[in-house]
Order: structure tokens, then C-alpha cells, then sequence
């Protein structure tokens, strides 16, 4: 079985050629090949989670890295998760949860400017879940 890691490789290798070759095409070409590899994680692992934010984390980082905006393609990201859940096995609120603490894997290296702009983003879009996403943030930098 392929280890986390390589999931985290694999997500970031993905969304960063595709911001490479059309960085004007943002989170409309990037979100839905994040969910091929969510998916493709889920279904490959017994216990998805480690996989499922390691993905996320991964693309986050592209995202990041090619000068995109996180909180847009977050928020597109999060914005999915209720059809992929239909079609995988994980409950959406564990979904939701583990996506989003593969974006908060990438806060401390995004700063703390990004991550204010996560927390109003995802709290417009999604009430309440901010505040879990802040702990996500703070066990994040914790390390």
C-alpha cells in the first residue's frame, strides 16, 4: 500500500503542473483534480484519513507555491466535498474535517495573513466550522 507521503507528492506534482501550464485557470481545473486524488486516496486506504490530508496538504502547497490564491481554492475545495461524499464511504463531516486539516498544514508556512483569510472565508461559507478549522491551525503550528 503506498504510504501518505507519497499521496502528499502526488496531489502537489498534480495542482502544480496544471498551475504551471494555465495560471489564469485557477481553482477551475485545480479543485476537481484534488478531488481525483481525495477519492483516489479513500478508496485505496482502510483508514482514509492520513491519506486524505496528506492530498490536501499536498495541493495546498502547490497552491501556495504557485502564487494562487489558498483561501479561493480552499473554500472551491470544501465546496466539493458534499458530492464526493456521496460516492465514498467516509461521512461528510469526517470529510470536511480532514480536508481541512490538510489546509491547515499549510498555514504556518502561508503566514498569518492567509490564515485569517482561511478562517473568514470558510466561517462565510461554512458557519462554524472555523472554529474547528483554528484548532486545525493550532495544532498545525504546534508542529
Amino acid at each position: 500500500m503506498t504510504e501518505p507521503t507519497d499521496y502528499e507528492k502526488q496531489a502537489k506534482d498534480a495542482v502544480a503542473a496544471i498551475i504551471a501550464k494555465d495560471p489564469a485557470a485557477g481553482n477551475v481545473l485545480t479543485v476537481p483534480v484534488m478531488c481525483q486524488h481525495i477519492s483516489y486516496a479513500a478508496r485505496m486506504n482502510k483508514d482514509p484519513k492520513a491519506a486524505i490530508v496528506a492530498v490536501c496538504r499536498g495541493s495546498m502547497n502547490a497552491v501556495l507555491l504557485g502564487g494562487q490564491s489558498v483561501p479561493d481554492a480552499a473554500v472551491a475545495l470544501l465546496e466539493a466535498l458534499p458530492n464526493m461524499s456521496l460516492m465514498m464511504s467516509t461521512g461528510p463531516e469526517d470529510l470536511m474535517s480532514w480536508v481541512m486539516e490538510g489546509i491547515a498544514d499549510v498555514t504556518p508556512l502561508a503566514g498569518p495573513e492567509v490564515r485569517d483569510a482561511l478562517r473568514v472565508k470558510i466561517e462565510e461559507k461554512f458557519m462554524g466550522a472555523s472554529v474547528i478549522f483554528d484548532a486545525l491551525c493550532d495544532a498545525a503550528a504546534r508542529g
